[in-house]
């Protein structure tokens, strides 16, 4: 290990990859910041280029455009209520309505040193525990999954808002929309309406672009800008009020942080599941759980730790078992297989000193992170003053640009302002969207999990509850998370 480390630091510290490092941090956090634009596809857009790279310089500019744009899209979450990518969905919970309150330069601050921590932290744990977590990771099975996205749905329904009753509903929608594809074991059509767009794939960004942005419009064409309050945006004093918020709660660092490292390491689970699960846990512990989605600075600091943290450890599945963690990570598996490096439990027999560099990468990432995002931190909080008859007529264009682009499609922008209209009746009637948005994410995972479970155990179903020490922990804690609100009024008359 000592000689892969020395090794993988010999050929990271090299002017080219410092210098490109650098610029894809810059690149990865201008792309997140544009909604509908992902991570995913931004790594993907780069790989084309990294054909005259060496391998190991490849992975590493990947790498590092993955970390700038998962920070990226906490940007658009905290200033216009939209989440760059779908790892910053749960940001908007509480940075938006932060900004609304005029601290959007401490929402910044919180989610920059967040992000930073948690992306640092995972990597140093990737680096010195790869193989560990790994062996762990390789326990989660087809009953474990299923058992893992109820238990997200679940939880999250219990803790948003004061009705459990239509936190389920919400989420079970959202696995009903899920469903409209295909049957993934049969093949056959299903509630495609007859629109070949929804035959195979369900257009996931249009839907999280429409409930949360286009519903804000919605609302803020009523307002003269997003801010109620006058902010001081000459100077970096607020910025840095949110980063030292963040540093002087250390264990909700280290708990979101936890979360995001374990779930980043589960293949498949993704930013989108560490995220809505690490905000619930920290509403669950807080002693002020009320305040959570109303402008809580602790519920920015759950999300955007562990979305970021999920950035590293998302790569352990990827390089020890080569089964990607992430779409984004599937991207680079594809780019580590073209540069002629093979993933898998020989890796870091074969290729340690280039997958310690590649990981040891990450820890630069983060660093260049830091100094890049709070150096235009003083200058991006300057949107939620700009006024709403301009920002909302640049908002609707730019996310119909960024959703038409994703598949040259005008059925994908339609159906963002269909979901548009969803979002807006469900805020308005009390719903919570964010069980919707788990219910469409986890909806394939927890329906193929389903299927195959069953199919494994011949129709018996006791396998999704009871096959391992995982699936019965995680069902016990979702019938905590379901039962403990209610049981606690009770108690308390």
């Amino acid at each position: 290990m000592i000689d892969n480390l020395i090794q993988g630091l010999g050929i990271l510290l090299s002017i080219q990859n410092l210098l490109l490092i650098s610029i894809a941090v810059c690149i990865g956090i201008v792309a997140g910041a544009i909604p509908g634009f992902t991570g995913t596809n931004t790594v993907a857009i780069a790989l084309p280029f990294t054909l005259a790279m060496a391998p190991e310089t490849a992975v590493v500019f990947l790498a590092a455009i993955y970390v700038g744009a998962n920070y990226g899209g906490a940007i658009p979450a905290v200033l216009i209520n939209t989440p760059g990518t779908a790892g910053a969905t749960a940001t908007v919970l509480d940075a938006y309505p932060m900004s609304q309150q005029g601290k959007a330069g401490q929402a910044i601050g919180i989610s920059i040193a967040a992000s930073v921590f948690g992306g640092l932290t995972s990597a140093i744990f990737l680096v010195l525990l790869i193989n560990p977590v790994a062996e762990i990771a390789f326990l989660f099975g087809q009953p474990e999954f299923f058992a893992l996205s109820m238990f997200g749905i679940i939880a999250l329904a219990s803790v948003l808002g004061d009705n459990i009753a239509k936190g389920l509903l919400s989420g079970l929608f959202g696995l009903l929309i899920a469903a409209i594809t295909l049957d993934p074991v049969t093949g056959q059509r299903r509630l495609d309406f007859g629109f070949p767009e929804l035959y195979s794939d369900l257009p996931f960004i249009p839907i999280i672009v429409g409930l949360f942005a286009i519903s804000e419009l919605l609302y803020l064409i009523k307002k003269e800008k997003i801010s109620d309050t006058d902010i001081d945006v000459d100077s970096y004093d607020n910025v840095f009020e949110g980063v030292q918020y963040a540093l002087k709660n250390p264990f909700q660092l280290f708990r979101a942080t936890s979360i995001g490292t374990i779930i980043g390491s589960i293949p498949g689970a993704g930013t989108s599941v560490a995220n809505f699960i690490s905000w619930g846990e920290a509403k669950r512990a807080s002693d002020n759980p009320d305040q959570f989605g109303k402008g809580n600075p602790e519920g920015v600091i759950a999300s955007e730790a562990s979305n970021n943290a999920v950035t590293s450890s998302s790569l352990i599945p990827t390089l020890v078992l080569g089964i990607p963690g992430s779409g984004t990570t599937a991207v680079m598996l594809a780019a580590l297989l073209l540069h002629g490096l093979q993933p898998g439990p020989q890796l870091m027999e074969v290729f340690g000193a280039e997958a310690t560099a590649i990981m040891l990468s990450l820890i630069a990432a983060n660093i260049v992170l830091l100094f890049f995002a709070l150096a235009i931190s003083r200058y991006i909080v300057r949107v939620v003053l700009l006024p709403t008859q301009w920002l909302v007529p640049i908002i609707l264009v730019l996310t119909v640009i960024g959703v038409y682009a994703l598949n040259s499609s005008l059925f994908d922008a339609w159906f963002m302002i269909l979901f548009g209209v969803l979002g807006f009746t469900m805020r308005e009637h009390d719903y919570s969207l964010i069980p919707l948005v788990l219910g469409v994410i986890l909806g394939p995972l927890a329906e193929g999990a389903f299927r195959r479970s069953l199919e494994l155990s011949q129709g018996d179903p006791s396998i999704l509850f009871i096959s391992s020490p995982i699936t019965i922990v995680l069902w016990l804690l979702a019938l905590f998370a379901l039962t403990s609100k209610p049981l606690k009024r009770m108690i308390q008359g």
